[in-house]
């Protein structure tokens, strides 16, 4: 009898440390972040700044602070963010600066790792770059009129900013004095960019992509269950046709109610055609679909067809 008693305890006490495993994250608090870039006392000549540092096992994010000159007389503190990855990129103004990291986890975190560096901006106006700000890269929006916001440039007069085809073909130029400018953007995927002038030089373009999709999706047909159709079985499989627009992916989403007014949803969920769903039997049920896309444009509901499940 007692060999059947240790076989039922073995597992549940296995049960209990994989829950532990799982729960509780490894305390961190003794661990050091070694930062890599830029290194303590070293000069950097660039206004766009890359920081970076070693990753720390179990750790889930890390907290960067940045100020100016230092944390004990800080005149400003110009950044504290949190970040998932081990790198951390933007732009500064010539000054003293003093930067430092943290690792955390959800229990515990690591001590601060600081080091201090000089910006001394490049003389060259030529090697300077432009931070884009917003959109982010990749963007994908609905409106074809879409603001551009970016890092003011030292030395620079205006910005020239233009918007590129695929085949880098310029669309569309405009310049302007200020750090942001709202311009229209074409029917699909297109990039833009923007450089800094002034009377002499200029600096190289920085670059971005962005989808602009403003195309609603088709209206669904409804093909099973049929209007009308009564059941005999509870899992119900739904079909449906619908003609693909060209631009960003679609999805379709599945509404069943259990009334006429559409007011009681009992099912909603984002499917494939077909797709099996399991209903409660002697119910009279109300069904319909409606198309969305990455862009956040959707489309015309289906018409509404009814069944009952005997």
């Amino acid at each position: 009898m007692n060999k059947y008693i240790l076989f039922l305890i073995f597992p549940f006490l296995f049960l209990c440390v994989s829950c532990e495993e799982i729960l509780f994250e490894e305390d961190i608090s003794g661990e050091t972040i070694l930062l890599i870039a830029p290194k303590d006392s070293s000069v950097v000549e660039s206004t766009a700044v890359n920081f970076s540092w070693n990753a720390v096992d179990q750790a889930t994010s890390y907290r960067l602070q940045i100020a100016k000159p230092n944390f004990e007389n800080a005149t400003q503190i110009v950044t504290d963010t949190t970040v998932s990855t081990t790198n951390y990129r933007t732009t500064l103004v010539k000054s003293d600066y003093q930067w430092r990291v943290q690792g955390m986890n959800s229990g515990s975190k690591t001590a601060f790792s600081q080091a201090r560096f000089t910006l001394k901006e490049n003389e060259d106006f030529s090697a300077r770059e432009v931070q884009l700000i917003t959109p982010v890269d990749n963007k994908i929006t609905n409106v074809t009129a879409t603001a551009m916001q970016w890092q003011s440039v030292n030395g620079a007069s205006l910005y020239r900013i233009q918007i590129l085809d695929t085949n880098d073909k310029v669309l569309a130029e405009q310049t302007t004095e200020e750090t942001s400018i709202q311009l229209t953007f074409p029917e699909g995927e297109s990039f833009w960019q923007v450089r800094a002038e002034n009377s002499t030089q200029s600096t190289l373009y920085s670059k971005r992509s962005i989808v602009t999709d403003t195309k609603n999706p088709k209206k669904p047909v409804l093909v099973t269950p049929a209007n009308e159709s009564v059941l005999s079985d509870a899992t119900v499989s739904f079909s449906w046709t619908r003609e693909a627009v060209a631009g960003t992916g679609e999805v379709d989403t599945l509404f069943v109610y259990s009334d006429e007014a559409l007011t009681q949803l009992v099912r909603k969920e984002q499917a494939g055609s077909p797709a099996e769903v399991p209903l409660d039997a002697s119910t009279t049920y109300f069904w319909r679909v409606k198309a969305f896309d990455k862009a956040g444009n959707q489309g015309e509901a289906s018409n509404t067809f009814t069944f009952t499940i005997n």
